[in-house]
């Protein structure tokens, strides 16, 4: 009896490898992608590659997520709960080596009065850190991650979309206008612009904190029609 050995083909098993595979399986490429979900090409790369350390924070990359699953009509919570799972898997490892790290650092205490003055003055500071750290949060400016326009731009169209993400809870300004943010704490809007050299703010403010600035500078060159 001849036994024949197959070998299994094994599906995509990352978030990005499943993301480029559906990609693909539907004949759409990351120019598609780029003018579809408004992402910038390499978002889309390196969510494509794994590489989170070359993307915005969870909550901007959640949303990148969301938008690539919309605009391939795939389901968003499953690969959303993929993402969860490969970006918690080293989340763990830090916290719980601490306890352990402090336990050992307990048992040197010789004696118990100077243990007890320790964690007296260890709780104290860590109250006023706390404290410090609570306050700081909420002065300090909201995150702006712009998707376009990027920097120096130059264009022949009177006008420029500025588009990007806010930390939730955020009011937006551009040239000190007050832009409305979607569900996704996404803001849109349009600029005219004047013949040559144009800038662009965006700014973005929480209760109580300070101001975020973004500056982008765009020349707007109309074409000559005589030429």
């Amino acid at each position: 009896m001849v036994f024949v050995m197959r070998k299994l083909d094994e599906g995509p098993q990352t978030l990005g490898a499943k993301l480029r595979a559906l990609r693909r399986g539907q004949a759409v490429s990351l120019d598609m992608m780029e003018e579809g979900t408004h992402i910038q090409r390499r978002y889309l790369t390196a969510l494509e590659r794994g590489q989170y350390s070359e993307l915005p924070e969870p909550l901007y990359t959640r949303n990148f997520i969301r938008a690539y699953a919309r605009m391939l009509k795939a389901d968003e919570q499953y690969f959303l709960e993929l993402y969860d799972e490969e970006c918690g898997r080293c989340d763990l490892v830090g916290p719980l080596q601490t306890p352990r790290q402090r336990l050992e650092r307990v048992k040197l205490y010789v004696w118990n009065r100077f243990a007890k003055f320790a964690l007296i003055a260890v709780t104290v500071l860590g109250f006023l850190g706390y404290l410090v750290w609570q306050v700081a949060s909420v002065i300090a400016p909201p995150s702006i991650v712009l998707i376009t326009p990027t920097e120096a731009v130059m264009t022949a169209q009177a006008s420029v979309r500025v588009a990007g993400f806010v930390d939730e809870e955020s009011t937006v300004y551009v040239n000190g206008d007050q832009v409305v943010t979607d569900e996704n704490d996404q803001f849109e809007t349009w600029i005219d612009l004047e013949q040559g050299l144009n800038r662009i703010s965006i700014e973005a403010e929480r209760r109580y904190s300070r101001r975020a600035h973004e500056e982008r500078v765009v020349v707007f060159e109309p074409v000559d029609d005589e030429l």
